[in-house]
Order: C-alpha cells, then structure tokens, then sequence
C-alpha cells in the first residue's frame, strides 16, 4: 500500500543539492531527442524525493506531477510557488495515472530503489501517450564504485555479506539499492525505441557544465566509441520514446 505518512525531514537521506542543474540535464537532453516544444505538454517525475526537479521543471511545462511513496516538507513550498505542479503520495503498485495520459515521465535514479523495477517500467509505459518520452537513469552494476555508499565491489557480493562486511568496517551507510547491467536494462526497456544519451552528455561538457580537464578529453573521443564504451560507465542516461 501506498506509505501516506509525511516525512518530517526536508531532504532525503541522499540529499537533493543541485537539482535546479539536474532537470537542466533533462531539459537540455530531452530536448535534443524531442524537438516538440515542452511548453504545453505534461510531465510526471516518478520517485521525485523532496520535489526539486519537479519544481525546478514546473515553469517550463503545463502541468507537472512528483510522485513518491512518501510525502516530503518541501512539497507545499513547492506548490506554493508553482500553481501547475502537484505531488502524490503513491507506489510504483498503486500509480493512479491514466493510461496515456502523460507526455514525458522523468525516472531518475529509481530503478534501482524499487522492489519490482520490471513493473515501474510497465508503468511508465502504460501512463505516457504514444510518442511520448522518458528521462531514464540510474547506476550501472558492472561499475566498481557503489555510487550510493562510495564503497568497490561491495554491490557484486552477496547481499546479507555485503552489509555484514561494512558493519564490522564501522560504515555507517546501508547498502539498499539493486543495479543491474546495461545489457539486462536494455533488455527490460525494449518494449520502448532506446536512444543511448550518455555519448550525447560526454561529448558536449560545455553545454552541461562540466569544466574538469577530464570532462574535455572525454568529449574528444567519437560517437561511436563513447556508445560502445557505455556499458563501463558509472550509469545509464537512457532517452525512450513509446511507439
């Protein structure tokens, strides 16, 4: 059942700085796989946290709804400053969005959160329009670095063992989400066309500031390579359209 307790805190544990630069991200890659203009279209931001993308992307849209399986302090600020955005207290189980009813979904970072993320694909399937788009991210299993916990390897073991072994190191931090390979997520999103954006992201750091010396030998390498090399990256930025 949906968790209808309000959160008294005004932040997740994993905290929501910058997330006024992170729907620039999605505004700005969206945009280069979309050229239908965003103004009068509707939005959804399944596991939208305390509501700061949404909030962020609200002036940009119609009408914009955060949906997370708790509610968050910050959601009435939130709606208070933008009349076209909601929040709903709902799980990935008891979505009451109609069916094609939406024209983006934004799922950022949640498919690793959620106990049947096969079932959060469906439904982001079942509520956009056809022709509508998703924002698709999350972490990649195969990376070494668990980028929740910042601990190596600790997410290729054994689950129970994995969390015993940070306990007895003295980490204070809980090992709770379940990524999974580029090969298994694309194979969960083929019912959708996939647009592979995280060669579009490296190669134009300019246009998502990023100014590390890093970020600019990255963006030297070709299209190609950067798409056949995704599979090593720390995440997936995947751009889906529904046919």
């Amino acid at each position: 059942m949906p968790n209808s307790n309000s959160n008294q805190s005004a932040d997740p544990r994993w905290g929501s700085k910058d997330r006024d630069k992170k729907a620039e991200v999605i505004l700005k890659t969206l945009s280069h796989y979309n050229n239908t203009p965003i103004l009068h279209t509707t939005w959804v931001d399944i596991g939208c946290g305390s509501g700061g993308i949404a909030a962020a992307i609200a002036p940009n849209v119609t009408s914009i709804t955060g949906i997370d399986p708790e509610s968050w302090e910050r959601w009435k600020e939130f709606q208070n400053l933008h009349p076209n955005l909601r929040f709903l207290t709902e799980s990935i189980e008891h979505l009451s969005c109609m069916d094609n009813s939406v024209d983006t979904v934004i799922c950022n970072q949640v498919y690793e959160h959620v106990p049947d993320p096969k079932l959060l694909i469906s439904e982001i399937y079942r509520i956009l329009k056809p022709g509508g788009y998703c924002y698709f991210a999350g972490p990649n299993l195969i990376f070494p670095i668990e980028p929740h916990v910042f601990w190596p390897f600790v997410h290729w073991l054994p689950r129970k063992f994995s969390i015993t072994l940070m306990r007895m190191c003295g980490s204070k931090s809980v090992l709770d989400a379940y990524s999974v390979s580029y090969w298994t997520l694309k194979n969960w999103l083929n019912s959708f066309e996939i647009c592979n954006a995280v060669p579009f992201i490296l190669k134009n750091p300019e246009i998502f500031h990023k100014t590390k010396w890093w970020w600019k030998i990255i963006s030297l390498f070709p299209y190609p390579v950067l798409n056949s090399l995704t599979w090593m990256s720390p995440g997936f930025v995947f751009v889906l359209r529904k046919p």
